[in-house]
């Protein structure tokens, strides 16, 4: 087997280690199999304490999808680009006086 170039940020070794290190990685490729009584004293997994109700927020926006053409999406994006906005900042502008006028009527 060539050797391989050690990582330029690996430190020193020394030969003995190395050797030591060589011998142990020709050894056996796979673990033993565990016995039953090793297998009986095992640690249980741990388990993660269940959150509380209290703990869970109400959610503060509620999202919506706005379908529309590619061509219009292009023309909202270059709009958003001009004013310098995000595409929430002008639908905001957009909407919400449209809405107060028709909860007028």
């Amino acid at each position: 087997m060539p050797r391989v170039t050690p990582n330029r940020r690996r430190g020193s070794v020394d030969p003995d280690l190395e050797k030591r290190i060589e011998e142990f990685s020709q050894g056996a490729t796979t673990a033993p199999e565990p016995s039953a009584d090793v297998m009986e004293s095992a640690v249980p997994a741990v388990q993660r304490p269940a959150r509380s109700k209290s703990v869970a927020k109400e959610p503060t926006s509620v999202g919506f999808n706005f379908k529309m053409t590619p061509t219009d999406h292009m023309r909202l994006k270059a709009v958003c680009a001009k004013e310098e906005r995000s595409i929430q900042y002008i639908l905001n502008k957009i909407v919400w006086p449209v809405i107060a006028d028709l909860e007028k009527e």
